[in-house]
């Protein structure tokens, strides 16, 4: 009788526990990838390419279906890096980042590049899990984005400035712009 009680209880623990797992539904994302500004880093380096500041931006985000980051070899259209006229092809980036540096009156101005220069777009990782392959399933975290900053004739000692920045998935969904908190150039 005791040996059936302990089986009994086991059976309904076993069974509730099913059930209760049966009920976790995974996250209700939408499929536009949105972030959200975590945190800024500034390190200065003197390697062998010079001496600059290493601006790490971190950004956390959620995605519905999960199609964030390219791999390397996603080079063909639409993320090829240059269009067929060797022009700038804005696809071939997921990591949109513009500079803007602070004026002499305390007002953020963005810094535009040449049209065939990226700026500090780039590229993140694949960052659906292997184990998913191609099936849709949301995604959460965060995404550290490695800059180095050179001086030169805008960027010198004392130049406060900061990002603004969005991401993309695979579907070329854009996401939401953050903008990041400033940071001074040592």
């Amino acid at each position: 009788m005791a040996i059936f009680r302990t089986l009994r209880s086991a059976s309904l623990l076993a069974l509730s526990g099913l059930m209760i797992t049966s009920c976790i539904s995974p996250p209700d994302y939408p499929e536009t990838p949105e972030i959200e500004f975590r945190r800024i880093t500034k390190e200065r380096i003197s390697d062998a390419t010079g001496t600059y500041d290493k601006v790490v931006v971190t950004v956390s985000y959620q995605d519905g279906d999960g199609d964030l980051g390219l791999r390397d070899t996603d080079t063909d259209p639409p993320f090829n890096v240059t269009k067929p006229d060797n022009t700038l092809n804005p696809d071939g980036y997921n990591y949109i980042c513009r500079l803007q540096v602070r004026d002499a009156n305390a007002v953020f101005q963005d810094i535009v590049f040449s049209p065939n220069d990226p700026g500090y777009d780039g590229r993140y990782p694949r960052l659906t899990p292997d184990e998913q392959g191609d099936r849709k399933a949301p995604l959460k975290g965060e995404i550290d984005y490695n800059l180095q900053i050179f001086k030169n004739s805008v960027l010198r000692t004392g130049t406060v400035l900061r990002f603004k920045v969005k991401i993309k998935d695979r579907a070329l969904r854009v996401s939401n712009e953050v903008i990041t908190d400033p940071i001074t150039l040592q």
